[in-house]
């Protein structure tokens, strides 16, 4: 999400700034400037789109809001630090700040912790984009990412830490359905509505192109915020309770022997039975949303809230940062 706003960022900055009399000239000055900013930028979109953007949310959704009174053991002995600690004797689940969650990845592995799963996710990435494997490499490609997340450091490489294919194809083939088609309708009905709205700028970026301020309109303020609406109540109503699902009943497969960082109630509030009690050994799709506390809900929704405005935030960093560069070498 965040790459993909920066590119559009770079080229609506760069087609404007080379816009000029002399733009030839200065073209090559131009890409190099953007060119050595985004190096300076790279790990801070790669940390709020990654690590901001994927695993915060994911560990938000795992999170057990009411876990036993206990105090857990360290889940990484040479850690210095106690990932329990991070709660301050706070009874507040560690997913409800940003800072709990960041604290808790250092806690568990230092900084590498904030890119856990990182290879299997470019993989997966990479996998979605061939569209082969739908319903064979992607479910489980997705699934050990999840697993990879909520779990201690493990030594192992991740294509050992698949999981096995046929329980998780009956465990998430109706979960990673309903995910697939919420998220094809949270991004094509607004840029359907826009269309029909003839909202152009909406979704003229999506295919490379600028919005052309020409075509803006006395009724372009209206237009843009029925599609903003729109796309802000697919969002909530419709992709947010398909990803919530298909996190949990994958979280739900992970082994019996493996530990988590944060905690998980394997159960699902009793009603996942032991595959050696003639049980599933997974949580179903409707245990998976029933199971999922109004207090969890509120939780995840504001945590989404922050992690949009720390997105806003980053953009307008880059944008203050750049914009001037290339307007001082573009000559205005």
């Amino acid at each position: 999400m965040v790459m993909h706003k920066v590119a559009s960022l770079a080229g609506m900055l760069s087609k404007r700034a080379v816009e000029a009399d002399d733009g030839d000239k200065n073209l090559p000055k131009l890409y190099l400037v953007l060119l050595l900013n985004l190096v300076v930028f790279l790990p801070v979109f790669i940390y709020v789109n990654y690590t901001v953007g994927n695993i915060f949310p994911t560990l938000a959704i795992v999170e057990d809001t009411n876990p036993p009174a206990y105090e857990p053991l360290s889940v990484n002995e040479e850690t210095s630090a106690d990932p329990s600690a991070v709660q301050d004797g706070s009874s507040k689940p560690i997913s409800s700040s940003l800072r709990s969650l960041n604290r808790l990845l250092l806690s568990v592995a230092g900084w590498r912790a904030c890119f856990r799963g990182i290879w299997i996710n470019i993989v997966y990435g990479f996998a979605i984009s061939l569209a082969t494997g739908f319903f064979t490499a992607i479910p489980f490609l997705s699934t050990a990412w999840v697993h990879i997340v909520i779990s201690p450091p493990n030594p192992a490489p991740f294509w050992r830490r698949l999981p096995p294919f046929n329980k998780t194809f009956r465990a998430t083939a109706l979960p990673v359905t309903i995910y697939a088609i919420a998220y094809i309708v949270s991004l094509e009905v607004p840029e359907v509505i826009a269309g029909a709205l003839d909202f152009a700028s909406f979704h003229r970026p999506y295919s490379g192109g600028i919005p052309d301020p020409t075509r803006y309109d006395r009724h372009s303020i209206w237009k843009g915020l029925i599609v903003l609406l729109v796309s802000f109540a697919l969002w909530a109503l419709v992709y947010m309770p398909a990803l919530v699902i298909l996190v949990r009943v994958q979280a739900s497969l992970l082994p019996p022997d493996e530990d988590t960082i944060i905690p998980f109630d394997r159960t699902y509030d009793g009603t996942i039975e032991p595959a050696v009690v003639s049980g599933k050994g997974y949580v179903t799709t409707k245990d998976a949303i029933r199971t999922f506390p109004r207090s969890s809900w509120i939780r995840i929704y504001i945590l989404q809230a922050k992690i949009f405005g720390i997105v806003v935030a980053t953009l307008l960093a880059f944008l203050l940062v750049v914009a001037p560069q290339m307007w001082l070498i573009s000559g205005r």
